[in-house]
């Protein structure tokens, strides 16, 4: 029998099984899109943080660090050249030029254009070799320099930069620069004092007065491209220098070579090592004359001797000896425990704390008045003034006078000298003090002395500057000096004629000037040993101050020569001091006298040696 099966329903039919990779499908499309959108989830955030980073670098660059990055650029593109500003003059007190500075020329090079030229160095070296006193070697070593600019020569004549600019040498320019000139030599050269290459002042008035001389600098800003190399059509920043003033001195040229001449003729005549002389206006303080010898020449600096550049009026501290005294006689009589009528009695030897002091030329006890003891500079009389003076007056007396305090001159490098207070006084201090040892002073304080003296009692700060003249031709006097009255004028006048008499029948007869009354006081001290206690043997300062006329001053003058021979003050000082006082006179024309004034008329001589 035959059996037939119907097929199931189509709705109930089968279709072929599914395989594994189709069942894969769907899940791979979902990974797919789950990293597609990690990785666009990290490059957005890459891209937002490299964002961040860039917009904070722009903010550090463009607000926070400005000013630095816009100062940097200027640096890689720009130049600046500074303009050097006219120096102010120096003029002596009639108007004559003592200092000024003339345009001169600096040749620099830029290696860098140098380099991206089609000249080689070498080439240009020995072109500027037969202008500029340089070997082709050093020339070529400059030239080749990691720089921008580089100075090759500086401070030259005007001619030699002409000579140089018309070579038209690649990467070789040059600029117009000040020097200083001094067209009096050495003239007062201490005093004025010298300038670096760059015009600013190393020592002198030149220093101490820089700020007001310098003026100010002005600046050139030029273009340049990355190589350094100037960009000629780009424009130029020009900020204009502004000239110094000039100064107008107290120096009196005339008075400062007639100084320093008889100086230089007393260093030869008594081979001494050094010498110096300030010559002041009895009424102003104000300095006529301050010369030291030997001195130097500004303009050859390298042949001078550190000692020669020294301005030894002011820098230089010494025992001053016998000149001293003054001090001593002055307080005496302001005090009341001396005076013109009173004699006193003078032991061959005065022993004071362990230690004998004596008089040159005298062995035995003699009676003398006080213009005796100050004619013939005795040690014994002075050392019995001053013990009846006491040490508190006598100390105070020196400091009146100016000892151990600055003159108010504001010079560079000037020196107190030295007074030691009361308290450290040893028993042998007011002897020694009293006489002008174990003390120390400088030329200018000791010319104060005498012209404090010369002014009734009355101390002026002594000035080398009178004022400043602005570009317009103003004058702009410096302040009024400070003053003090160390003594009455009643004491000074006593002074006066005393120390008259030490110059027409004492031991200052060569200081004497025909036509005019002088008054000063001689000194003769040893110089301190430099190394420890005492003093070198044979080695001694020989002084002379005073001024002139003395009855009516006009000048005071003090003179020191170091290590003269011979050794005393009145033989080899005193004469200095007579040729400079004379031409002092002469040229501020101070009229000879007829006859000396009764008061200061004296009869007989009699020389001693301090």
């Amino acid at each position: 029998m035959t059996s037939s099966r119907r097929p199931p329903p189509a709705s109930r039919r089968r279709g072929p099984a599914a395989s594994p990779r189709a069942a894969r499908r769907p899940l791979t499309a979902a990974l797919r899109r789950s990293r597609s959108g990690r990785r666009l989830t990290v490059l957005l955030a890459a891209y937002f943080a490299v964002t961040a980073v860039i917009g904070g670098r722009l903010v550090v660059v463009q607000v926070l660090a400005a000013e630095q990055y816009q100062a940097l650029g200027e640096r890689q593109t720009q130049r600046e050249v500074t303009l050097p500003a006219g120096r102010g003059r120096l003029y002596d007190r009639t108007g004559a030029p003592l200092a000024l500075s003339e345009p001169a020329a600096a040749v620099y090079a830029n290696p860098q254009a140098i380099k991206q030229g089609d000249t080689p160095p070498r080439e240009i070296a020995r072109a500027l070799s037969r202008h500029l006193d340089l070997s082709q070697e050093t020339l070529s070593e400059r030239l080749t320099r990691k720089a921008g600019f580089v100075y090759l020569s500086r401070q030259l004549p005007r001619d030699v930069g002409e000579a140089v600019r018309a070579e038209r040498l690649t990467g070789v320019g040059v600029l117009e620069e000040p020097i200083r000139r001094y067209p009096n030599g050495s003239l007062a050269a201490a005093v004025l004092g010298y300038v670096g290459i760059d015009h600013r002042g190393l020592a002198g008035l030149e220093l101490a007065h820089d700020a007001a001389l310098a003026g100010q600098t002005g600046t050139l800003r030029v273009e340049r491209a990355p190589g350094g190399v100037p960009i000629s059509n780009a424009p130029r920043e020009v900020e204009p220098a502004v000239p110094g003033d000039d100064l107008m001195l107290t120096l009196d040229r005339r008075i400062q070579l007639a100084a320093e001449n008889a100086l230089s003729g007393a260093l030869d005549t008594h081979q001494a090592k050094a010498g110096a002389a300030v010559v002041l206006d009895a009424d102003t303080a104000e300095v006529l004359a301050m010369a030291s010898v030997p001195g130097f020449d500004p303009a050859d600096l390298d042949a001078a001797a550190p000692a020669q550049r020294r301005n030894r009026p002011v820098t230089d501290a010494f025992e001053p000896g016998s000149v001293a005294k003054v001090v001593t006689f002055a307080a005496a009589i302001e005090a009341g425990v001396a005076s013109q009528g009173q004699r006193w009695s003078l032991p061959a030897e005065l022993e004071v704390g362990g230690t004998t002091f004596t008089d040159p030329n005298r062995s035995e006890t003699t009676g003398a008045a006080l213009d005796e003891i100050v004619a013939h500079s005795s040690n014994v009389g002075t050392i019995k003034i001053a013990q009846q003076l006491g040490r508190q007056r006598l100390h105070d007396a020196f400091a009146a006078f100016g000892v151990g305090t600055p003159t108010g001159i504001e010079f560079p490098g000037e020196t107190d000298g030295s007074l030691p207070p009361v308290a450290d006084w040893w028993a042998t201090s007011l002897p020694t003090i009293a006489i002008g040892q174990g003390v120390s002073v400088s030329l200018l304080q000791l010319a104060g002395m005498m012209q404090t003296l010369a002014n009734d009692g009355q101390r002026i700060a002594p000035t080398l500057v009178r004022g400043e003249i602005d570009p317009t031709g103003r004058l702009r006097p410096v302040a009024a000096p400070q003053r003090h009255q160390a003594v009455s004028a009643e004491t000074a006048a006593v002074t006066t004629r005393l120390l008259n008499g030490v110059v027409e029948r004492g031991t200052g007869q060569r200081a004497d000037v025909e036509g005019y009354a002088v008054a000063g006081k001689t000194g003769t001290a040893q110089k301190p040993h430099p190394d420890r206690r005492g003093y070198q043997q044979g080695a001694y300062l020989g002084t002379f101050a005073g001024f002139a006329p003395a009855d009516n001053p006009e000048i005071a003058v003090a003179v020191v020569l170091d290590e003269p021979d011979p050794i005393w003050g009145g033989q080899t000082a005193a004469p200095v001091f007579a040729d400079i006082a004379k031409k002092a006179l002469q040229t501020r024309r101070v009229a000879p006298q007829q006859a000396r004034s009764p008061q200061f008329a004296a009869e007989g001589a009699s020389e001693g040696q301090p």
